[in-house]
């Protein structure tokens, strides 16, 4: 079927744009696996022909909406590092600094940059718990993680590697399931709390990460020993 003279026209840009959005729309909705590039063309509002123009490939697709985001939030996050060097002069970054170079980026583009945005987010979130898309997730963001664990080591100076390393790890974590919108703590909560609300559910997700990264880089390793054996006996008292 001949389409119409207004898809003809759109710019080369506005197309791309186009298909990019209704990709990661998809993506997050039902996984890179579950899409296929008929559907997001056909949400697109564009010809099958047109992604092959702009994209060799679905995995492309799937680069490129990831990239365009994550280089916006890396550019956003070495802005506010640069700030609160400039503020603390020679002293090493706070704990809340650094924390706050991490999600504020986040919090700022999910409130601002529109719903795609929230796609975005809960990709990011889906594809961290597979191994497939490792490689690509190290290329996005380990340079930039790499300045934080920096961050992490002269805040901590001395540490265990292990324990910047878990911190650090664990703060990445937290956010992302935080940005997920999976939302199990709208039923637990009653409607009391939703992690749609992102601004709220950072409010609380700050101090948290503050009080955490703290406690992995100088507490004491955990002991599970006496846990198991309860577990054990309770195990055995009910075979």
């Amino acid at each position: 079927m001949k389409k119409s003279t207004t898809e003809n026209k759109r710019p080369l840009r506005e197309t791309s744009v186009r298909i990019l959005d209704a990709a990661e729309q998809l993506f997050a909705a039902q996984s890179y696996e579950g899409t296929s590039i008929r559907q997001i063309t056909d949400l697109a509002e564009v010809r099958l022909a047109l992604a092959h123009y702009h994209f060799e490939s679905k995995e492309q697709i799937f680069f490129e909406v990831l990239a365009r985001r994550a280089n916006v939030v890396n550019e956003s996050r070495q802005k506010l590092l640069t700030h609160y060097r400039s503020v603390r002069g020679q002293s090493p970054l706070s704990v809340e600094d650094i924390a706050r170079c991490y999600i504020s980026p986040y919090l700022y583009w999910s409130l601002h940059g529109g719903p795609g945005w929230q796609n975005y987010a809960k990709l990011a979130a889906r594809i961290m718990s597979t191994e497939r898309w490792m490689e690509l997730l190290s290329n996005l963001f380990n340079p930039l993680a790499q300045a934080f664990l920096h961050e992490l080591r002269r805040t901590f100076p001395g540490r265990e590697e292990q324990r910047i390393q878990w911190a650090f790890d664990f703060m990445v974590g937290v956010m992302s399931n935080t940005f997920s919108e999976n939302n199990r703590i709208v039923g637990l909560s009653n409607g009391l709390c939703s992690s749609e609300n992102h601004e709220d559910a950072c409010n609380h997700l700050l101090p948290f990460v503050v009080a955490g990264v703290s406690a992995t880089v100088d507490t004491a390793t955990a002991s599970f020993t006496n846990d198991f054996d309860t577990i054990l006996q309770a195990s055995t008292l009910n075979d």
